[in-house]
């Protein structure tokens, strides 16, 4: 599954939507507005327990160092009453912990919990300037966003800005990353719109493969040491790492879809990735452990002859393989539904047309 003794320290994470509900209703959320069973904080302990159990598996079978994480998401998570419950059983456990969130509901006793409990980074959703922000997250969602930033903040937590990329932004990078700064984020981020759930509108919001690439070039541009500017979008991996690996059939880095995390939702079934929305399996008939190492969809994704068209043959497949989410949603949007297609906004499957 990974190239064997090119990773002695194995970053997997475990991105944990414990809620579908949410108190906003953004264009490009990829929920479809069904509300789902909620696992109990003592279910969700329970599997924590079983992940666990995989990552030391791991560790005695293959020689390898795993360091776990986990990314408590919802919905909004903060509308989930154990929370904090969870957060804490996790990091005894020894994992490190995220949250991810609007930022819009944060109390001051919820930010000094979060710092108390060593919480390593609060990604709070950010749009743009306000007028941006609130036309695609809902009007005073920005100001409420910025007030939860001050607030984590003061009671000494990290907080980073995620902005989701589509025509409506894209234009804002440098003021953004402005805003960003002002409202007190340590950093931010950038990732794409996936055209799925309500977003499935933003289809034609999707930025070409030229665009994106020189909106990435940008992003790139603006990273210093004094301020944190990225992409986790494997495809940022081709301008700025000219190498590509001699094993071209092991998957060392990039899209992380059944490689180097999975997800939870909020009734326990397990996806590659919740934007894929494809199902590997359910941890109220299976364990993590057995699903990890069972699933025919997780095994696909793993290998290379999966792949269709250009995408398979790429040199930097084995640290790229494109973003599956976009490349499915767009698929689903054209009638040709298809995991394993070229990634629609690759510049470097357009350049070897």
């Amino acid at each position: 599954m990974i190239a064997g003794s090119a990773i002695k320290t194995f970053d997997f994470f475990l991105q944990w939507h414990l809620t579908e509900r949410c108190n906003l209703r953004c264009r490009h959320c990829y929920q479809g507005g069904i509300a789902p069973y909620e696992m109990t904080p003592e279910e969700v302990k329970h599997e924590i327990d079983g992940a666990t159990e995989m990552f030391q598996a791991w560790e005695a079978g293959y020689d390898v160092k795993v360091a776990p994480s986990i990314h408590f998401t919802g919905g909004e998570p903060f509308l989930y009453e154990g929370l904090w419950d969870v957060v804490a059983y996790a990091r005894e456990q020894g994992y490190t912990v995220a949250i991810m969130t609007n930022g819009c509901l944060i109390t001051a006793e919820d930010a000094q919990r979060a710092s108390l409990l060593g919480i390593s980074d609060v990604q709070v959703s950010l749009e743009g300037q306000e007028g941006i922000h609130d036309s695609i997250r809902g009007k005073g969602s920005f100001a409420a966003a910025a007030k939860g930033v001050a607030t984590l903040v003061e009671a000494g937590n990290r907080v980073h800005a995620n902005v989701t990329l589509s025509r409506l932004n894209v234009d804002f990078i440098e003021e953004t990353t402005e805003v960003a700064k002002i409202i007190g984020c340590h950093g931010i981020g950038f990732s794409r719109v996936v055209p799925c759930g309500r977003g499935k509108a933003l289809v034609e919001s999707l930025l070409s493969p030229q665009e994106l690439r020189h909106t990435y070039q940008k992003i790139i541009s603006l990273d210093s040491p004094a301020y944190e500017v990225n992409s986790g979008d494997p495809l940022t991996g081709t301008l700025v790492d000219a190498d590509t690996p001699v094993e071209d059939d092991l998957t060392l880095s990039g899209c992380s879809a059944g490689f180097s995390g999975v997800t939870i939702t909020s009734d326990g079934t397990v996806m590659p990735c919740r934007r894929i929305g494809l199902v590997a399996g359910n941890l109220k008939s299976k364990p993590l452990r057995a699903i990890w190492a069972s699933s025919d969809l997780l095994w696909q994704l793993r290998k290379k002859e999966s792949y269709h068209g250009k995408c398979g043959r790429c040199p930097h497949w084995p640290s790229c393989r494109g973003c599956r989410a976009v490349a499915y949603a767009y698929s689903v949007a054209q009638g040709e539904p298809d995991l394993f297609a070229d990634d629609p906004q690759c510049w470097v499957v357009e350049e070897t047309a």
